[in-house]
């Protein structure tokens, strides 16, 4: 007889997968469910899913959000540039104090010779009577020394233009810094509202001298406007900037940067000056 082969029959089932909660102490059976692979990954997937999405609103509508790095609301990025414009002018006025301090240092060493200057010797030697007669250029409240008494005649001489007729006006006149920086002014048919050019895309806009803002406002399509008082009833005016970093009563220094030029806008960027309510030509007070 032949032997009869006998084949193996194997049944293939699917993996299946339980998950059950028992009690330590009884070992009694709690809480248990069954699932298949599939069931599997898909538990996992959800799982997965819900973690996530809550720790993306754990972060989203909490404070936890600020500890994310590059995190900034929009009036955190607005602080943000405001704070890097003042430490841009606070770099400028340090660089300022540092060169006067260095001429001061080197004058005071013998580095550099006052030669317009008069010296203590000088001053008690001569009184103000005869400094006055010996030197017709020199002032009496300045104290001209003669190297600057000679620069003024030889100047009026070779230019045709008399120093002296704005002696009185340069003495009472506080010192001002342009506005802008490497700018063209151009005086066109009002020489009051000078209208200044500017070389660059994009320029900074400061302050002629310290003060305190009295007013901003946006002047439609013409850009924003700055006003500025100064002591000794001087009024400064800024208009046609793209962008400003300055509010209503702040107190600024000299060359603190209040606003921003873009010169795409084709807005034109006006300043003016007055004191005591009369108007002022900028051309004769800073230097452009």
């Amino acid at each position: 007889m032949k032997k009869q082969k006998r084949r193996n029959i194997e049944f293939k089932t699917s993996k299946r997968y339980r998950l059950s909660l028992f009690n330590e102490n009884s070992l009694n059976r709690i809480w248990t469910v069954k699932m298949g692979h599939k069931c599997l990954i898909l538990l996992i997937t959800v799982s997965l899913l819900a973690v996530f999405s809550a720790g993306v609103m754990l972060i989203s509508l909490t404070p936890l959000r600020t500890f994310l790095p590059g995190y900034l609301t929009g009036n955190e990025r607005r602080h943000l540039l405001q704070v890097d414009a003042r430490a841009d002018s606070l770099a400028r006025q340090l660089a300022i104090y540092d060169s006067y301090l260095g001429n001061v240092s080197a004058i005071m060493t013998g580095d550099i010779a006052p030669d317009s200057m008069m010296t203590a010797a000088d001053r008690s030697s001569v009184s103000d009577s005869l400094m006055v007669a010996s030197l017709p250029d020199t002032l009496a409240l300045t104290g001209r020394g003669v190297a600057e008494s000679e620069f003024v005649r030889m100047y009026s001489e070779r230019e045709n233009f008399i120093l002296e007729d704005r002696q009185s006006l340069l003495a009472e006149a506080p010192l001002f810094v342009p506005p802008v920086k490497n700018a063209m002014v151009t005086a066109g048919d009002n020489p009051v509202v000078p209208q200044i050019e500017v070389s660059e895309d994009v320029a900074g806009v400061y302050a002629i001298n310290r003060g305190t803002v009295v007013d901003q406002y946006l002047d439609g399509d013409k850009g924003y406007v700055v006003i500025i008082q100064h002591p000794d009833g001087y009024l400064s005016r800024y208009s046609g900037i793209s962008r400003i970093y300055t509010r209503t009563g702040v107190a600024i220094d000299a060359d603190s940067r209040i606003g921003q030029y873009r010169r795409n806008d084709k807005v034109p960027l006006r300043f003016e000056l007055r004191r005591d309510g009369q108007a002022l030509r900028p051309l004769d007070y800073i230097p452009f």
